[in-house]
């Protein structure tokens, strides 16, 4: 595939729309998204040959690698992301009113991408990819802690910022 356009664009079709979320994720903005999964597909199709094929779902696993990892090399090279340790914040945590039966999607996913970035890149690879603190701060290279202050810090943006858009709350 390395060299053969058709099964490139077949792959980049594929996985793009996919990619495409992933990295808005991390990114919040269209254009340093689409700069991103430039990187990105320029890597995976420079390294095709290093994936591992490990059953059903290797590709997709190894893509979204790549793309997280070009998210997160994006953002430290531009110095967007500014971690701050507040062990404090581990231990207390903001809980939602109960009882909630629907969350309104579309206003979760403006929450985060409002979210400060620090706080929105440690929540996305932990509450949605899945890694662990230790993980996150290999990653990232911040201590444990500082990964979960932030999540701790994104889930109490998180949140704070729904409590105000329910309507039985309006922000009281």
């Amino acid at each position: 595939m390395k060299k053969d356009p058709v099964a490139q664009r077949s792959l980049f079709d594929k996985y793009y729309l996919r990619t495409y979320r992933i990295a808005m994720r991390y990114l919040g903005n269209h254009h340093d998204t689409e700069d991103v999964l430039s990187m990105a597909y320029t890597r995976i199709f420079r390294r095709i040959q290093q994936l591992e094929y490990r059953g059903e779902g290797s590709l997709l696993k190894w893509v979204t690698t790549i793309v997280i990892h070009e998210a997160l090399r994006f953002l430290e090279n531009k110095k967007q992301v500014i971690f701050q340790e507040d062990e404090s914040l581990l231990m207390k945590s903001a809980a939602l009113p109960a009882p909630i039966d629907v969350l309104d999607l579309e206003e979760v996913a403006r929450v985060l991408d409002d979210m400060p970035k620090g706080y929105r890149t440690v929540f996305n690879l932990f509450a949605i990819e899945g890694y662990s603190h230790k993980e996150i701060a290999d990653m990232l290279q911040i201590s444990e802690n500082t990964s979960k202050s932030q999540l701790s810090k994104a889930r109490n943006y998180m949140i704070q910022k729904l409590k105000n858009t329910m309507p039985c709350h309006n922000g009281k």
